[in-house]
């Protein structure tokens, strides 16, 4: 496999077209705030999940996968997540600072990821994304949710039980955490193609990749970028240079063939997750910090991601 910096900025060029787009349909108002919100629910709720139960359900998965790319993953999340948080305590930052840039260090935006995959190598990615984005999101969510509770229950005594609570009940209802299982459990079982619940979610998916794109440009506040950076360039250094490094190296030494290795550091190289900042506000993390960081992680994706492709391809 043979991809010039040049092949990789054309394949990769439409999803930040889309996103860019979506920033600029949403400052103009068009075609409405209200509208875009209601768009994220269609994404989250609909569209998503139609997509990962389809692509799941159809895949018949190599005994090993799952293995392999939960140690070439998970390698990558625990020295990253450990590095910032010994980074923060020798910064001396807060811990509301310290969640934040902890979630932009180790979070990923799952969707950027399944499009550009998409738009490089096509379904067989799509299927590999879609498997460690299996196995990424209960993880994910499950330890940054319970570092942060812990790190802030002193700010908020007593909420911090209710609030864990809360969360895991929600992760439990996480509408793509569920199609995930399914999907799953529909491989398993081999119940592929079953008339009507594959067109329908078939077609459902196809939707998904660009209108979230959308979603996410229309998410991004530019005025983020303007204000004072260097924990968000500490984050920017673990999320966009140091995850898919260790997932580079653990994917070398696992021997991955070339297309599974790079779907997995494709996935590590993506910017944090736009959620990231939904939850830093119901943890009460700096909000602030995480808009910023989400903003300039995607803005520079678009760099990083094809000068680490080229560098491992």
């Amino acid at each position: 496999m043979n991809l010039s910096l040049l092949d990789i900025f054309y394949s990769i060029s439409p999803v930040f077209i889309l996103i860019v787009l979506g920033n600029l349909l949403r400052r103009n108002g068009i075609p409405s705030d209200f509208f875009w919100g209601l768009n994220d629910k269609l994404v989250y709720w609909i569209l998503m999940p139609s997509l990962l139960f389809n692509q799941l359900s159809q895949t018949n998965f190599a005994p090993n996968i799952f293995t392999n790319y939960a140690m070439v993953i998970l390698s990558g999340f625990i020295v990253v997540i450990l590095l910032s948080i010994l980074i923060c305590k020798l910064s001396g930052y807060t811990t509301e600072v310290s969640s934040s840039i902890m979630q932009g260090a180790v979070r990923h935006n799952g969707f950027i990821a399944l499009a550009i995959v998409s738009s490089l190598f096509g379904t067989e990615a799509i299927a590999l994304g879609v498997i460690i984005m299996a196995i990424l999101i209960p993880v994910a969510n499950i330890v940054i949710v319970t570092i942060m509770v812990t790190q802030l229950q002193d700010k908020k005594p007593h909420k911090s039980k209710s609030v864990l609570t809360d969360i895991f009940v929600d992760l439990a209802k996480n509408p793509i955490l569920v199609s995930v299982l399914i999907g799953l459990a529909f491989s398993l079982m081999g119940m592929r193609n079953i008339p009507v619940i594959f067109e329908t979610t078939s077609l459902l998916g196809s939707a998904a990749l660009p209108i979230m794109l959308l979603s996410v440009g229309a998410n991004i506040e530019l005025r983020q970028l303007k204000v004072k950076i260097m924990p968000a360039i500490i984050s920017i250094i673990l999320k966009l240079a140091i995850f898919p490094l260790i997932v580079y190296l653990v994917a070398s030494y696992l021997k991955l063939s070339q297309l599974e290795m790079i779907v997995a550091v494709i996935f590590a190289s993506v910017p944090t997750a736009v959620s990231s900042f939904a939850l830093a506000r119901q943890l009460g993390g700096e909000t602030k910090l995480m808009a910023r960081i989400i903003s300039i992680q995607v803005a520079l994706s678009f760099i990083t991601i094809p000068l680490v492709l080229v560098i491992i391809v």
